[in-house]
């Protein structure tokens, strides 16, 4: 049976492996594709706290639940607001 320690760090390495090659391709075929790679960097920790959050709440252990949906909601938060 896999952990969800093993689970979060198949996805931290998939979304850094992915993130870091599609940059890299980007860089020779397309800025979208760059722009696409660069994305999934910054969706990568969101997905690691979502994932721990979702197992929080499975396991009932609701004050670590609440923890990660603030942090999620802070990560939300901070990337819609423009700080100069």
């Amino acid at each position: 049976m896999v952990t969800v320690e093993e689970l979060i760090s198949w996805v931290l390495r998939i979304g850094v492996l992915s993130g870091v090659a599609i940059t890299a391709l980007g860089f020779f075929l397309s800025a979208d594709l760059a722009w696409a790679g660069v994305l999934i960097l910054i969706l990568t920790p969101f997905m690691r706290v979502l994932m721990a959050g979702a197992y929080f709440l499975a396991r009932k252990e609701y004050p670590f639940f609440f923890l990660a949906a603030y942090v999620i909601m802070m990560l939300v938060i901070g990337s819609f607001l423009r700080i100069s």
